[in-house]
């Protein structure tokens, strides 16, 4: 008896094994490029992000002068008259600020120049040495448990148990704002304690607490500020970013007094 000869399913068995043997490298190696490019995207998002936050935060506070501006029409009124304000020291901007300051100090007294486009490879390497040095201990020197005078003037949802709020540092002994406003999440809970009426204290300025944690940064690309200047540049090469470990919003009550008493010392 002949058995019948079946060609066409062997050969497709056949095929099948040896798809079955072949390692799946060139499947690793797809799914590890998609990985790097999805991360990739995620940072470039997150970039354009803050740059959006931040250019709709200068939009509003252009809005709020424009409209202080239309409401008021007396010459006298400070608002007509006032001159740029430095950023409070108590503020996210000032202390901004003085890292800049601290920066420009310790550059001018480094023997390893800023590079340049016709720098040599060593000197950028020098330079760059110096810089991640700089930037450990300036996070650390700058990290500090802070209280913040400042006053609310926006809010906004986050979630079911915290919001975004936005605080105007205060200068409590002028009574007035002084420099630009910053965003944070807080609690619920700390905003409706805040917001309980007290017996002689009709004053809205709060006392912000928590930690101010500064994230400086090297960004081997980062020569200027930019349009938005987001992240904040400090200079060449470094750029900052910072959080707000937030740990307590409490009533002004005494802070005035405290102030009173500074600007008039007992004999």
């Amino acid at each position: 008896m002949r058995i019948p000869n079946h060609p066409l399913p062997v050969l497709c068995l056949g095929l099948l094994l040896c798809g079955i043997a072949d390692p799946p490298a060139f499947s690793q190696a797809t799914d590890e490029a998609l990985v790097r490019e999805n991360e990739r995207l995620q940072a470039r998002v997150t970039d354009l992000e803050n740059a959006l936050a931040a250019a709709l935060a200068r939009i509003a506070d252009l809005e709020k002068s424009l409209a202080t501006a239309a409401s008021g029409g007396n010459a006298s009124m400070p608002a007509a008259t006032a001159t740029p304000v430095a950023p409070s020291e108590a503020s996210p901007a000032g202390l901004v600020a003085e890292i800049r300051k601290a920066f420009a100090a310790d550059v001018a007294k480094n023997p390893a120049p800023v590079p340049t486009a016709n720098s040599s490879d060593d000197e950028r390497i020098r330079y760059v040495r110096w810089l991640n040095k700089w930037i450990a201990s300036t996070n650390r020197a700058f990290r500090d448990r802070v209280d913040w005078p400042v006053r609310i003037t926006d809010r906004r949802p986050r979630s079911n148990i915290d919001q975004f709020v936005t605080f105007q540092p205060w200068d409590v002994a002028r009574n007035e704002p002084v420099g630009s406003s910053f965003e944070i999440a807080v609690p619920n809970r700390a905003i409706e304690r805040a917001d309980r009426p007290r017996a002689d204290d009709e004053d809205p300025t709060l006392l912000l607490g928590g930690v101010f944690i500064p994230t400086i940064r090297f960004n081997a690309d980062r020569f200027s500020p930019g349009p938005f200047d987001n992240p904040p540049f400090i200079g060449a090469m470094v750029e900052l970013t910072w959080r707000f470990d937030f740990q307590g919003l409490s009533p002004r009550l005494g802070i005035a007094d405290a102030a009173k008493d500074a600007a008039n010392p007992t004999p």
